[in-house]
């Protein structure tokens, strides 16, 4: 049996933008990757930093990771999610979150 011979395309990684937009006035540019998981059921991951934070999400099609994207970049700027840090606890003088 012949040997695959290795080209640079064997370690190409493929990245997809897409839009997100909480309104026309506040869009951001999110990254998106496509995975198949070891059952064969294939998945699309996103992630956008919004301001100051970032967004991660995951969904069986491209469609529904647009939509849940949207959905948590309008929570972030108009709800102020994450916007309070929560309780915290301290444990050998560093603070953890318990959220």
């Amino acid at each position: 049996m012949k040997k695959k011979k290795s080209t640079d395309l064997d370690n190409l990684i493929l990245i997809e933008l897409m839009l997100v937009k909480a309104d026309w006035q506040r869009t951001f540019v999110a990254e998106i990757c496509r995975e198949k998981t070891s059952e064969g059921v294939s998945i699309v991951r996103g992630t956008v930093v919004v301001n100051e934070g970032e967004i991660w999400c995951s969904a069986e099609t491209q469609e529904e990771l647009g939509k849940y994207l949207d959905d948590i970049c309008r929570m972030k700027l108009d709800m102020r999610l994450h916007s309070d840090a929560g309780v915290t606890t301290k444990v050998f003088d560093t603070d953890f979150f318990l959220n």
